[in-house]
């Protein structure tokens, strides 16, 4: 056996479950035991958000995306993950991370990572198997791939994800306003598919097409489907969270085994504190997302200290109670419909107060044109109609 060496010598020996003759002291933790620590809380997780209320018609919704770490120099990371090219000649050690993301409880459910510059269909297989019957998963544009549709439909779940500018699916009915029943094709072995898409318009943004294979327009209206594909963002500010509050962009791992056990305790640490956010929601009756994750953390690094100084282990049910009691105390500041112009010159002056009129000649009134008015289908004489993007 082999076990940590983190706990000072009275707690591993006076403590309720001391440590046996036979265990070996090492100073870092089992990757086999940090798998099985990780595993458990997200168990723990996955059942506490099963109710059927946390849950989007029936469907258990979750995302997915990419992200690039950087590593420290060592000739064994080197050899293993690969760097980037850099514009003055060679670029950082980097490893490239696609996790599967839970938008309720908001912690990471399964994460992969590979060598630099993997194909994001490379790492969403590893992640497909992991789904069951009735999940929704948002995906980003970047996943737009028949065969990777494919696999998710043979799942028994089902995706949300905006079509390329470039792809035009060939439209077989008409479902509503906006709302199309299309076919797409494979590029490689020309399979195809039946989804259904939907145009969505928001002010101050460009209109967007979603694909999905939620076929029923009736129990699954379109205005629902667009409000829902922006909750795929929480998942970049769990990557913020993740890169920013929790440092996590200075490593210190030598080698891919040492990374990899650097990596679980951080996702480890994520998911003890979703575990706490999330009782603390049913505590103050919000949801996960209403609450601090960076106080979160803060509560969570005392909550840690007064654990390893108390040595009582009858105290620590009171410790947990209090610790849930602060996380619920600090709320984000929600700001619904908030906008920025996509014109770094124009928010710079309305910034800064210089929008004033210059003098001399009146501008001329133009119309700007309403995104409403552009056709969305094409009609082809040879074989049909369309989609535009």
């Amino acid at each position: 056996m082999t076990s940590c060496d983190w706990l000072p010598d009275s707690l591993a020996s006076n403590s309720l479950f001391p440590w046996p003759l036979s265990v070996k002291r090492e100073h870092v933790f089992p990757l086999s035991s940090l798998s099985w620590l990780y595993g458990a809380l997200v168990s723990r997780l996955l059942t506490a958000c099963n109710h059927q209320r946390l849950r989007w018609h029936g469907l258990r919704l979750i995302a997915a995306d990419k992200t690039t770490l950087a590593l420290p120099e060592s000739p064994s990371l080197y050899k293993r993950f690969g760097a980037h090219r850099g514009q003055q000649g060679l670029g950082p050690i980097a490893v490239e991370l696609c996790c599967l993301f839970d938008l309720v409880s908001r912690a990471p459910l399964r994460f992969v990572f590979d060598k630099v510059c993997t194909s994001e269909h490379k790492l969403i297989l590893k992640l497909i198997r992991t789904l069951k019957k009735g999940d929704l998963l948002l995906i980003d544009s970047g996943f737009y791939y028949c065969a990777t549709f494919i696999k998710i439909l043979a799942r028994k779940a089902h995706f949300l994800i905006p079509a390329k500018s470039n792809n035009r699916p060939k439209v077989l009915r008409t479902l509503g306003q906006s709302d199309y029943l299309c076919q797409i094709k494979d590029s490689h072995d020309h399979t195809t598919l039946i989804v259904r898409v939907l145009f969505v318009y928001r002010k101050g943004f460009r209109r967007r097409r979603l694909v999905t294979s939620l076929l029923d327009p009736i129990a699954f209206p379109a205005s629902e489907l667009a409000n829902l594909y922006h909750m795929r963002w929480d998942i970049e500010t769990f990557y913020r969270d993740f890169k920013h509050t929790m440092k996590a962009t200075c490593w210190h791992c030598r080698t891919p085994t040492t990374f990899h056990q650097e990596l679980l305790v951080h996702m480890i640490v994520v998911c003890l504190i979703r575990v706490a956010m999330l009782e603390a929601s049913q505590l103050a009756k919000v949801c996960v997302g209403h609450l601090s994750f960076a106080r979160a953390l803060t509560e969570t690094r005392l909550f840690f200290q007064l654990i390893l100084s108390s040595g009582q282990s009858n105290s620590w049910t009171s410790m947990w109670a209090a610790f849930v009691k602060y996380c619920a105390k600090y709320r984000v500041k929600i700001k619904p419909n908030r906008q920025f112009p996509r014109d770094r010159q124009q928010y710079r002056r309305k910034s800064r107060g210089l929008e004033r009129k210059r003098p001399g000649r009146k501008p001329k009134a133009t119309k700007a044109p309403s995104m409403l008015s552009r056709p969305e289908t094409l009609k082809n004489r040879r074989d049909g109609v369309y989609l535009l993007s």
